[in-house]
């Protein structure tokens, strides 16, 4: 059974996640969703009131209704050294939405250890290797903390009208997933998402995101995707290799 706690309430779509094994000195914090739907209209939080469950003693559930919008449902299953984030998104609404979309933010400044609001320890995919976020082009818009990247497989941040809202994306194309490492150099922690859409960072609450997308969503079709959050001891290149491994 995993040791990690995911603590909530009811109406609030943050929670957090405390007592992992490799950061017992910190907590880390959860927005699942910040926000969610439709591409082109996503809801927000504060627009949808989500309740919270137990399903078993470790792992919880949120779900969120919007009127003739959307319905989801979220588990968030704790193991040894990762959560897993299984969502499930339906479509709502009398309109077909071209691109679906949840936006889940990891946020690491509630732990010291991992914390990186300068971006010098961020690590991303380039051509099948970890490379340093700091060595990949940025574009500076309306808010220079914060930076949007496209994916591997996924449509260009051009054509996805929530990640072109921000006007903070660069031409590089990225895998799906984005880590930081410790500042001692032993531990990181890391977002990916199968599929997932683009990524997502801001350097001033040190959050990471990579979010999921669920595909062409025509009415009442419920899309799925998976969001793993890895708390790991170790080298990049090492976590890297399982990572590429569990989610093959």
């Amino acid at each position: 059974m995993s040791a990690m706690r995911v603590r909530y309430s009811n109406g609030n779509m943050f929670c957090s996640v405390t007592d992992v094994p490799a950061f017992p000195e910190g907590s880390f914090g959860l927005g699942i969703p910040e926000a969610i739907g439709d591409a082109a209209a996503a809801r927000w939080f504060g627009s949808v009131n989500p309740a919270w469950g137990q399903l078993s003693e470790t792992t919880c559930r949120t779900t969120g209704f919007a009127e003739g919008e959307l319905s989801y449902a979220i588990e968030i299953e704790p193991h040894e050294d990762y959560l897993d984030i299984k969502a499930e998104l339906t479509n709502r609404s009398a309109r077909v939405w071209e691109q679906s979309l949840a936006f889940n933010c990891f946020c690491c400044s509630g732990a010291d250890a991992i914390s990186d609001h300068e971006c010098v320890r961020h690590y991303v995919g380039v051509n099948g290797k970890p490379r340093r976020l700091v060595e990949v082009p940025r574009v500076f818009g309306p808010r220079p903390t914060i930076q949007l990247y496209n994916v591997e497989g996924a449509p260009r941040g051009r054509k996805i009208p929530f990640v072109k809202g921000f006007h903070a994306t660069p031409d590089v194309v990225l895998e799906g997933w984005m880590a930081i490492q410790s500042r001692d150099g032993r531990r990181l922690v890391a977002a990916v998402s199968k599929p997932a859409l683009f990524l997502f960072q801001n350097m001033e609450y040190s959050c990471i995101h990579s979010a999921p997308g669920f595909g062409r969503l025509e009415p009442g079709r419920t899309g799925r995707a998976l969001t793993r959050i890895y708390f790991s001891e170790g080298a990049i290149d090492d976590w890297y290799a399982r990572m590429k491994r569990d989610l093959a």
